[in-house]
């Protein structure tokens, strides 16, 4: 069961929605523009795929997360370009 407090509550799409490559290159750019934004503040934005696109922007070190290991699905996680520190 999902801590509602600290995580975002379960949404099946957030198993099915995908974007493409310009959906994180969107991505990449709000968090550039944004640094240190939370992921509930992402979230709220409702962008597709928004789950899977962070995991690949942190597998390929475009982003870093506030916590270690990266839980992206925690409200309060700040992500942060990977050239700034987090």
């Amino acid at each position: 069961m999902w801590d509602t407090a600290v995580r975002i509550p379960f949404d099946a799409s957030l198993l099915t929605d995908r974007s493409d490559a310009s959906g994180r290159d969107r991505l990449r750019t709000l968090i550039a523009s944004v640094p240190g934004i939370s992921v509930d503040e992402l979230h709220a934005l409702g962008l597709p795929g928004l789950f899977a696109d962070l995991r690949a922007l942190h597998r390929d070190g475009s982003i870093a997360a506030s916590a270690e290991p990266p839980r992206f699905f925690e409200r309060a996680t700040r992500v942060y370009p990977a050239a700034l520190p987090s």
